[in-house]
């Protein structure tokens, strides 16, 4: 029985070798997946060195060798990368199988979700005061190994190679001003648009069908002649503050601005005023990872969330 056998061991059955290093198989399985030695070290919060040193390790006991560099990067000798596979799905198996012995002790299981920081400040936490996650805003692609996360909301067309996708919130944009600027305007947005300063998002990895001030009031046929004046912001929650706070008129998200129109703090002019957008926000999850039974919860508490969102909507 080679070592890979002992990872699928029958019931009754006992294993007639000794077990690998766990450290050394988890910095393995590691690298195999990542790519790199570096790579596999930021995801287990270690050192690169660390990390060779397990790897070392576990030629020594084996006495073969896994790895060959290349470059900045490794690749997995033939033996190493047909055991790969296998310990991928045991290390999921042992982390469903702590959040199960979890459960049954009365442990806690928290689930780590993350999420972009605008949508997870405005939209997400409010709605899940007091859950049991640990969110995560704007996590880089490498965290959601690194911190094992087990969602992450993803704002972007789809699909995602490697995950599981479900559409959480569609997303549409829509001029939104507070009160205090509009009261002069009697309820005529018409005038207030074509006078009130103006707030420019200018966050990247925007939707490509999202407008700018220009396209926006070009197609309804206004006309500005100071359209790059006003207050330009790189995210789009500072967009939606900065209108709070009366800088001027924006062209907020509506899962942004939610909160604070639900307030009373933006008004939204949405007649003949709502862009919908092709994009929309998607609750991932890696398909090489089972998805634990707290983390299909936290999908069916955020769809019970969104309905009335989005029954509400455009």
């Amino acid at each position: 029985m080679g070592p890979v056998d002992l990872l699928n061991i029958e019931p009754g059955d006992r294993p007639v070798e000794p077990l690998l290093p766990l450290n050394a198989l988890r910095a393995f399985e590691a690298v195999a997946r990542r790519g790199s030695v570096a790579a596999a070290a930021r995801e287990l919060g270690v050192t690169p060195g660390a990390v060779s040193q397990q790897i070392r390790l576990l030629e020594d006991v084996l006495t073969v060798r896994l790895l060959e560099r290349q470059g900045r990067g490794v690749s997995l000798t033939v033996g190493a990368a047909g055991a790969a596979p296998a310990l991928n799905e045991a290390f999921a198996r042992l982390a469903e199988a702590s959040r199960l012995l979890r459960h049954e002790a009365g442990v806690s299981a928290r689930v780590r979700v993350g999420a972009p920081g605008a949508l997870a400040a405005l939209w997400l936490a409010p709605r899940l005061a007091g859950a049991d996650i640990d969110l995560i805003a704007d996590p880089a692609p490498e965290d959601l190994d690194r911190f094992r996360l087990d969602l992450d909301l993803r704002y972007g067309p789809g699909p995602w190679p490697g995950y599981r996708a479900v559409r959480l919130l569609t997303e549409s944009v829509a001029p939104a001003a507070s009160p205090g600027l509009l009261a002069p305007f009697g309820g005529d947005w018409r005038a207030a648009l074509t006078a009130l300063p103006l707030i420019h998002d200018m966050s990247p990895g925007r939707d490509p069908a999202q407008p700018d001030w220009r396209t926006w009031l070009d197609r309804r046929r206004l006309l500005r002649p100071d359209l790059a004046a006003g207050a330009h912001y790189g995210r789009p929650e500072h967009v939606v503050a900065a209108a709070v706070s009366g800088r001027g008129a924006a062209l907020v998200r509506r899962s942004l601005a939610d909160a604070a129109i639900a307030r009373g703090d933006l008004i939204s002019l949405v007649a003949d005023g709502v862009t919908a957008l092709d994009w929309g926000y998607y609750i991932l999850s890696p398909e090489t990872r089972p998805l634990p039974r707290a983390a299909r919860s936290v999908i069916e508490t955020l769809k019970d969330l969104a309905e009335p969102f989005e029954a509400a909507g455009v």
